[in-house]
């Protein structure tokens, strides 16, 4: 029979994770669960007993001769010791009186094996990574509704995007851990990682969209741009990427940053819906008096993107590093920054809203995008004192 140590080890080694499908989708809710079910123990354990042994053997002689009677081995009374001779005869005789023997004690302790039967206390820490190994966070990564430090994992993860490319991605893989503490009062706890068991989610497609509107608050016509090595050829196929986008997220506003981005996508896909547009599929721009948002018959003058533009919406997965996502805005053509300049970037919610160009330090939202004035608008009777209707150039990084 093992030591309750080994019972222990042995029990942890057993355990495996069940419950946890090999796909699943964002948003759908996973319980991870360890088998067997913890039971009582079986287990040889040491009990220290004391000992109090008397011993007898040959050596002395003693004057109780009965050794039947109870207290033989506690009498003291010795009457010879060896060499047994009587020295009063001539020549001395062997004296063969009394009984010959030696007369000790032993007293101690003894560790005696003794059955015994425990059951173990459980305790579980569970971990989530991906694929590379990076420990994934709940609440950013993933949601685990009744925490880490159950029996039991209730786990939901959270979308994967990746910027679109023109091709299907491959999914997302999650791995889920449980470090499994078992514990019997007076011995050393058990430690074991458990698992992992690795649960793919699909990869959802993200654009890379910037547009900018006529008006304040994301109205009016439009110009719709996306980087020069963009996948995306038209406005409809930005809508139709948007969806499944919107699909995934909108049951998850619970989280901040997916209500954030789905305030973003949905602001952008109105502006999609606009009477009139200009999309232009570019690195840069370096006059935007060459693009007409609105064109009107022969005699009337058609409404040109520069000095037009007074909001703007941008969607973009935050790179690996930047600046990858970060777009350059300058009221004067070819990307000169006298006039002054901004650079926009996204954050952790994918996209950046500027409701209001019309001052010196525009504000941009949510707070994880930036928004960095590089050059303000110097001002005075022949420059602009705003990035308000005074946008010439723009270019992505």
């Amino acid at each position: 029979m093992p030591t309750l140590t080994e019972a222990l080890a042995q029990l942890a080694a057993s355990l495996n994770i069940v419950g946890v499908p090999t796909n699943a989708q964002p948003g759908q809710l996973l319980t991870a669960s360890l088998a067997p079910p913890v039971s009582a123990l079986r287990f040889t354990d040491l009990v220290s007993t004391e000992v109090n042994l008397n011993f007898i053997a040959k050596d002395v002689v003693f004057s109780n001769t009965n050794f039947a009677a109870p207290g033989f081995a506690e009498d003291p009374a010795i009457t010879k010791i060896a060499p047994l001779f009587n020295f009063l005869t001539v020549p001395p005789s062997t004296d063969t009186s009394g009984v010959e023997g030696l007369i000790g004690k032993i007293k101690g302790t003894l560790a005696l094996p003794v059955p015994v039967e425990a059951l173990p206390k459980l305790t579980v820490n569970w971990r989530v990574q991906d694929d590379a190994g990076n420990n994934l966070v709940d609440g950013t990564d993933f949601l685990s509704p009744t925490g880490l430090m159950n029996a039991a994992l209730d786990v939901v993860f959270l979308p994967a995007f990746s910027l679109f490319d023109g091709s299907v991605p491959p999914p997302a893989k999650r791995r889920i851990f449980a470090d499994v503490t078992l514990t019997v009062t007076g011995t050393p706890p058990v430690t074991q990682p458990v698992g992992p068991v690795e649960v793919t989610i699909p990869t959802i497609p993200f654009p890379k969209v910037l547009a900018l509107t006529l008006d304040t608050n994301f109205r009016g016509a439009a110009l719709v741009m996306v980087p020069g090595n963009s996948a995306i050829t038209t406005i409809d196929q930005i809508k139709t990427l948007l969806q499944p986008v919107r699909n995934v997220i909108s049951t998850l506003t619970a989280v901040t940053r997916f209500a954030e981005m789905l305030l973003g996508i949905n602001t952008l896909a109105n502006v999609l819906e606009a009477t009139n547009f200009a999309f232009r599929k570019s690195n840069s721009e370096h006059n935007l008096n060459d693009i007409d948002l609105i064109t009107r018959g022969f005699f009337e003058n058609d409404t040109e993107a520069e000095d037009e533009l007074s909001a703007l919406v941008y969607i973009s997965p935050p790179p690996t590093k930047p600046p990858e996502n970060m777009v350059e805005f300058f009221n004067d053509r070819d990307y000169h920054t006298g006039e002054g300049k901004f650079t926009l970037s996204t954050g952790t919610s994918f996209v950046a809203l500027v409701s209001n160009l019309h001052s010196r330090t525009p504000t941009v939202a949510p707070s994880s995008a930036a928004l960095v004035v590089n050059s303000a608008p110097p001002g005075g009777w022949f420059n602009p004192d705003t990035f308000g209707d005074e946008l010439s150039s723009i270019r992505f990084l």
